[in-house]
């Protein structure tokens, strides 16, 4: 692997071959339920980088819907020439519904007759229809139209009757997001599900049929608990290759796609009794050789590793010495003999022993927010491109 100025200091490699083998996996697997997949590239691919990462979906499996969180999230698509369904799957202002409409594949979610009417008058001067997604709340308490209760689930049918009454709005789709799917305990996402159904049936006595139906995310495409998959199923996290917890079925042939990499700065020998790092909460106990690793927390390595996690050099283990720092960190390589100055270190990766997962569960948190967090000062370097591997 050579070297360039993106290689000098930290970067994050992202494997476009792993990426593409779990969009195929799921895809594969959805199809036996007869749905399609929706890539999720919110928060820039969690950290993958969104634009690279919907380019190779799109050309290369044939993706044809992709999530994103923001209106800006789906402009950068678009700008880089993403033709597929964007679907944003939060509440957009509506003094952006103008620049909005003037894209036909961006699909906002809607969930109040306030916004839809905004959304139809945005539209309407344009001489256009504009698309959606009806949110329903079934359980998430989060954004929707609440179905929760029976008194909630016949107003819901209201709001949502009110919405399709606008004659600029299409409503194109209807979605809700399960709490507990990557729970051992179901008991909650079942009544989700029979929520859910039952909204939609009493939407189809009213005469309103969306074209698309989506429930499940990655956890739900793979628990046998969920029958049904519905028409779109939102691949999140199994995307890029981790499980969404420990009490998901392993299904699908996952492989990470991000890893974190950095060089070797410095490396010193120093006595028994030494301190390292802020507030000295590592000390030597023996002769011990240090390497120092040009990565640190404001580069999206967390704090809370600090004395529990290790980096990988040469293929071996190298504990962190004391805290992490805000642009290094510290390691023992008294038995890597080969570590010195520029050798590299893996910080994540798809070994088990710097799994993301793994690292989260260090923690106390999801592997979701380790990845979404690395900085966008560490320059993600892709590799395996299908085209790469496909030229002469």
């Amino acid at each position: 692997m050579g070297t360039n100025t993106n290689m000098t200091r930290a970067w994050a490699e992202i494997d476009l071959a792993a990426i593409r083998q779990n969009f195929n996996a799921a895809k594969s697997h959805a199809a036996m339920y007869g749905a399609n997949i929706i890539a999720v590239v919110k928060a820039d691919a969690y950290g993958h980088g969104a634009k690279r990462v919907a380019a190779e979906l799109e050309k290369r499996c044939g993706a044809q819907y992709f999530a994103v969180a923001t209106l800006f999230e789906a402009l950068e698509l678009i700008e880089s020439g993403i033709k597929s369904h964007i679907i944003i799957l939060s509440e957009v202002h509506p003094s952006l519904y103008d620049e909005l409409i003037k894209y036909d594949n961006i699909i906002p979610s809607i969930f109040t007759p306030d916004s839809a009417k905004k959304l139809s008058d945005a539209a309407k001067k344009r001489g256009t229809a504009a698309p959606c997604f009806l949110v329903a709340d079934t359980g998430m308490s989060r954004i929707g139209i609440e179905c929760t209760t029976p008194k909630k689930m016949l107003r819901g049918v209201e709001i949502a009757e009110e919405i399709a009454s606008f004659d600029n709005i299409e409503i194109m789709g209807i979605f809700s997001h399960y709490a507990c799917a990557d729970e051992a305990d179901k008991t909650s996402a079942v009544v989700q599900t029979e929520r859910f159904n039952e909204f939609v049936a009493r939407l189809s006595e009213r005469g309103i049929e969306p074209t698309f139906k989506s429930m499940c995310n990655s956890a739900a495409l793979t628990e046998a608990a969920f029958a049904e998959k519905y028409d779109l199923v939102r691949q999140g996290i199994s995307l890029y290759g981790l499980n969404p917890s420990d009490d998901t079925a392993r299904v699908l042939n996952l492989k990470p796609a991000m890893a974190l990499r950095a060089r070797i700065t410095d490396v010193k020998t120093l006595d028994a009794g030494v301190g390292i790092s802020y507030g000295h909460t590592f000390v030597t106990d023996r002769e011990t050789r240090v390497a120092t690793i040009s990565v640190g927390y404001a580069d999206g390595y967390p704090r809370l590793l600090s004395n529990k996690a290790s980096v990988i050099i040469d293929d071996c283990h190298a504990p962190i010495l004391g805290r992490v720092c805000m642009d290094q960190l510290m390691v023992d390589v008294t038995d890597i003999p080969s570590a010195k100055v520029d050798s590299i270190a893996t910080l994540i990766g798809a070994d088990e022993r710097i799994r993301a997962d793994r690292l989260a569960s260090m923690m106390g948190t999801i592997p979701y927010e380790l990845i979404c967090g690395i900085s966008p000062r560490i320059p993600r370097i892709y590799t395996n491109a299908y085209d790469d591997i496909n030229s002469d």
